[in-house]
């Protein structure tokens, strides 16, 4: 092994230690953002209808919005009954003495409060406006085993549970209904085959003169891809902006290392430029690809995106990253100039 070589190994493998342990698992790119998953909730809207009150679900089909056009002033209550959160025409103010104030401040109720629901409210406002933004475990699926009858007909559309959140509107009792669906997942063969076929076809074709222009495609591809991978999956977090971009590091890493490969290989041509080459396949596979490997196999996808355009956009992370990956590592070897014949 050259020099050259063992250097670019001793880079390559700390760079993608770096990512593996950096990329967010689980099929999606916000740690607090949902998972690729078969269960979805649905809302099936206030029971008595009010009018001047409206609500819905959140893009991750996991937040409830709560809007307040009139008079009224709704209260929805915590799980142990206790006023939480209160809505009317001067804004949102939030129960700080309520127990659901810190457990809803994660995907799953992980953590663990002191609050007492029978202490006096400590009424906080958080919003000027009329529309609360809650996340609430009781309108999504908390995970655990699957139900018996969804593991006998997993190919079949199940109601898994019906879900109910409590609220008084001027006092009055009502409830925000919904239920938990399970939808069959669809088959990941077909991505793995785009993936694979792309990782052989773009190899093959860097054996030609045109590498060049392959592998800039390739790349310029790869970047467009984790760009609209971030974008895509932005709006999922439940993180604040910071957050978010911590999230995202890995694919803002991909993105960048690949624009440093793009100029590279058209400045100094594909020899040399192989160690970015190596470096860019090796980012996008590992950060744009592993960690959604999920959204292959699963029917509701954090994303933007149609499931669909979300599952290529999986599939091209793994065949044009392994394959600009391998075919930058077989130039790994200065050309033999005495051979003009050779392929750049």
């Amino acid at each position: 092994m050259t020099h050259r070589a063992r250097r670019l190994t001793a880079i390559v493998t700390t760079v993608v230690a770096l990512v593996m342990l950096t990329a967010t698992p689980a099929g999606a790119h916000g740690t607090s953002g949902p998972p690729a998953e078969n269960f979805r909730s649905v809302l099936r809207g206030i029971q008595p209808t009010t009018a001047g009150i409206t609500v819905g679900l959140g893009p991750d089909r996991e937040q409830v919005e709560l809007r307040v056009s009139g008079p009224e002033r709704v209260t929805v209550l915590g799980y142990r009954g206790e006023p939480y959160l209160r809505v009317d025409a001067r804004g949102v103010f939030e129960n700080r003495a309520s127990p659901a104030v810190t457990l809803n401040r994660t995907r799953i109720a992980s953590a663990t409060t002191t609050e007492s629901p029978h202490r006096d409210p400590r009424w906080h406002k958080i919003s000027e406006r009329p529309v609360a933004r809650w996340h609430d475990h009781r309108s999504h699926w908390m995970g655990g085993a699957i139900p018996g009858f969804v593991r006998r007909a997993p190919d079949e559309s199940h109601v898994i549970t019906t879900w109910q959140i409590p609220i008084r509107v001027d006092g009055r009792r009502a409830l925000i209904n919904g239920a938990i669906e399970w939808t069959p997942p669809p088959s990941a063969w077909p991505w793995w085959g785009l993936a694979g076929m792309l990782a052989v076809g773009l190899f093959v074709a860097t054996r030609a003169r045109v590498a060049r222009l392959m592998l800039g495609a390739a790349v310029t591809v790869m970047a467009s891809t984790e760009a609209l991978h971030v974008w895509s999956s932005w709006t999922f977090s439940s993180g604040s902006t910071t957050g978010r971009i911590g999230e995202a590091l890995p694919s803002i890493g991909a993105i960048l290392v690949s624009v440093m490969a793009l100029i590279w290989l058209f400045r100094r041509g594909v020899w040399s430029a192989t160690p970015a080459l190596i470096l860019a396949g090796l980012f996008v596979f590992v950060s744009g690809g592993l960690p959604d490997l999920p959204t292959l196999s699963h029917a509701y996808v954090p994303s933007r995106l149609p499931p669909d355009a979300a599952r290529a956009l999986v599939a091209l992370a793994l065949g044009l990253g392994l394959g600009t990956a391998v075919a930058g590592a077989t130039r790994l070897r200065t050309p033999n100039v005495n051979i003009p014949s050779r392929p750049d």
